[in-house]
């Protein structure tokens, strides 16, 4: 027993003699450290300690007085997890009148706003039974939405809902903030998370005696449609925030290599590579994810030339309720190598739109119609240019006229559209050139000089001027040949009664002239001796065509003659008279030239 009381220094115990059996009469009391007073209490009573901070424990003193017989205690025992016993003795333990057995009971707060438990203690005489009953010392917040006089209380860890609003517009609920707890608390710091939600703002800190309150304003300004979330915490205590934002909400994906693509802000609507001479095509969905009808009055594309195109456009203005949904088609034909940036316009909305464009096919094969071998000076024959077989992409080509010589080259060489460039489209899917103002065939002046002429086209996409022209283009090459002079034009000039001039008009492809033969012709009635003249050119003519001013006229050239008539002829008459006409001929190296004759009667 001696050594018990040692082990126990806690329980305190008066021994005395043991007297005669008689029935045995236990009181019960506690003291309180706050206050030491001895508080008697009754077996279904409690103890009942005072308000405790929560990381602070409370202890009461349990007095167990044996006012009969010596009597034993069986056991002490305790329930409640914010209570336990210490400094128990040995059980069982014998009290003998008068003595009285101390149990130390300890209370620290569980964190609930009151704890209770039971103490019972068991002797020979049976078994009695003491509540507990403590309660925290703190500030106890309570969080209550205020609608005029209504409050509506609000759980930390729970969900404040604020109004419907429409996207744009603001709406505000009031918090009340209560101490109704029994220690004064201080709120120092309120944070809110949430870019729709925000805070009239509140001086800090907020220093509440148990009674005491203050309120908040919380406004929700849905920045988009559907439901929004937020955050809000007061001090230590959180809040989820939940507001519906009223509006449309257009979604936009497109269907790419069976994968739909959705669309967030600057991402655009992204083509494959296509070859040009070919089409891609999208299925671009638009979807109102919101909470109210969407319209949509114009759908388009922003370019007003662009390889991007639309098709199956729903028919405007485009009416879509919540959760609705249209389609329609994107189009890219690729006219130019490399990327196509383009945009997509519905309404003020502007989605981008990416593409890019690989090489076209090779250009078929092509002829090219017109002289063979060689042409005539000083005519205009007709040129075509023909595919092997169509092209998918429309052409837009130049047919370049050259021209070489040993000799000065003739201006007058050039389409007869003037100029030595001509320009043809070949529509896409066709074969033939068409030559701008002329049709399938152009004309071209072959001059007056000997050359040789060739014709060299040139192709290029008509849009994008992707250049289509072989390494090594077929091109038609003839030649003006050299040869005799050729005579167009004779004419008497400046008569007299005794002479005249004869005019004669021609080219040379040679750029040479001999000599110029006359023939005269007897009027009737008439006899003229010697009828034939020759005049020689050898001397004048490489001074014209030596200037500088008949390169102009390439190989033409007018020869003019005078001839004085001397004779007799009958009274009334003239010598003119006795000549009825007068024939040329001019000759080069070449030969002689064709004959012309001039009447003169």
């Amino acid at each position: 027993m001696h050594r018990g009381l040692a082990r126990y220094a806690l329980v305190c115990m008066t021994l005395a003699g043991l007297a005669p059996a008689q029935q045995s009469q236990f009181s019960y009391s506690y003291v309180l450290p706050t206050n030491l007073n001895v508080t008697p209490v009754q077996p279904g009573g409690t103890i009942v300690f005072p308000p405790t901070p929560a990381s602070v424990i409370a202890q009461a003193t349990l007095n167990i007085s044996n006012g009969g017989p010596a009597s034993r205690i069986q056991a002490v025992t305790i329930s409640g997890a914010a209570f336990a016993l210490q400094g128990l003795p040995l059980f069982p333990v014998m009290l003998n009148t008068g003595q009285t057995l101390q149990v130390l009971i300890r209370y620290q707060p569980s964190g609930a706003l009151s704890d209770t438990g039971e103490v019972d203690v068991t002797s020979d005489q049976g078994t009695a039974k003491f509540g507990l009953q403590g309660t925290v010392s703190a500030p106890r917040y309570v969080y209550s939405l205020v609608q005029g006089t209504q409050l509506t209380p609000v759980t930390p860890g729970g969900t404040i809902t604020l109004p419907d609003t429409n996207v744009g517009d603001i709406s505000s609920v009031t918090l009340q903030v209560k101490n109704e707890g029994n220690l004064t608390g201080v709120v120092t710091s309120i944070n809110l998370a949430g870019q729709d939600y925000s805070i009239v703002p509140v001086l800090l800190p907020q220093i509440l005696a148990p009674g005491a309150a203050f309120s908040l304003t919380l406004n929700f300004v849905p920045l988009q449609p559907g439901n929004r979330q937020g955050s809000l915490y007061v001090g230590s205590d959180g809040f989820s925030l939940v507001g519906k934002g009223l509006g449309p909400k257009l979604v936009f994906s497109y269907a790419s290599g069976g994968t739909t693509v959705t669309l967030t802000a600057n991402n655009a609507v992204v083509f494959s590579p296509v070859m040009i001479s070919q089409s891609a095509q999208l299925n671009f969905t638009v979807a109102n994810k919101g909470t109210t009808p969407a319209t949509i009055f114009n759908i388009g594309i922003g370019q007003a030339t662009s390889p991007f195109s639309l098709a199956g456009l729903p028919s405007l203005p485009l009416q879509l309720g919540p959760n609705a949904q249209a389609t329609f088609q994107i189009n890219f034909t690729p006219v130019a190598t490399g990327f196509s940036i383009g945009t997509l316009l519905l309404d003020t909305t502007s989605v981008p739109l990416l593409g890019s464009g690989t090489a076209p096919p090779p250009l078929p094969a092509y002829t090219i119609q017109g002289p063979s071998g060689s042409a005539q000076p000083m005519t205009q024959p007709a040129v075509s240019l023909k595919l092997a077989k169509p092209y998918a992409v429309a052409i837009a080509g130049t047919l370049a006229l050259g021209v070489s010589s040993n000799l000065p080259v003739d201006p007058a060489v050039t389409f007869s559209i003037g100029g030595r460039t001509a320009l043809f489209t070949i529509p896409a899917n066709t074969t033939d050139a068409i030559f701008t103002g002329q049709g399938a065939e152009i004309q071209l002046q072959t001059g007056t000089v000997a050359s040789t002429i060739t014709l060299t086209p040139s192709f290029a996409t008509q849009a994008g001027a992707i250049d289509l022209t072989p390494n090594n283009p077929a091109t038609l090459e003839f030649t003006v040949p050299a040869g005799p002079p050729t005579l167009v034009g004779i004419q008497i000039t400046s008569q007299t009664t005794t002479g005249f001039v004869l005019a004669v008009t021609g080219f040379s492809t040679t750029r040479s002239l001999a000599g110029l033969s006359a023939q005269f012709t007897a009027a009737t009635g008439f006899s003229v001796p010697g009828t034939s003249v020759t005049v020689d050119l050898s001397q004048v003519a490489p001074a014209w065509f030596g200037s500088s001013a008949s390169v102009a006229f390439g190989g033409q050239f007018l020869v003019q003659v005078p001839f004085t008539l001397h004779g007799t002829v009958p009274t009334g008459q003239t010598l003119l008279s006795a000549i009825a006409s007068v024939s040329a001929t001019v000759s080069n190296a070449q030969g002689t030239s064709n004959t012309l004759t001039a009447n003169i009667q």
